[in-house]
């Protein structure tokens, strides 16, 4: 279930250990390459788990993609959308409903 983010704790662990065993060398340029990927990999297993987290939110409120366009209220963000802009709707459908991706509110906006 949460098996991507374990590994990436587990390497990063791996590339701090690696840190100091290359400052206690002096190879400063490995140390700080390994400082670079131990804070990408914590990075990247954070990001992998907030979205993990609202995807699985959304999945619990809304049954499908098609449950949720049903659920939107479409006058409002093609008045929106029409007065100011797709960005300004898709920015609008994602403050109103935060657990829903990008992509999907990007296209819910295109399709009105």
């Amino acid at each position: 279930m949460y098996g991507p983010r374990v590994a990436m704790w587990g390497l990063a662990a791996c590339s701090f250990y690696l840190l100091f065993l290359s400052l206690a060398n002096q190879s400063i340029p490995l140390a700080v390459a390994f400082l670079l990927l131990t804070s990408a990999l914590l990075g990247s297993a954070e990001t992998y788990a907030d979205r993990r987290r609202k995807r699985e939110k959304f999945n619990q409120q809304f049954a499908s993609v098609d449950d949720f366009f049903q659920a939107v209220d479409k006058e409002a963000l093609l008045r929106i959308r029409e007065e100011r802009g797709v960005m300004v709707a898709v920015r609008e459908l994602k403050r109103q409903y935060p657990s829903v991706s990008f992509a999907t509110a990007a296209q819910l906006v295109k399709g009105l």
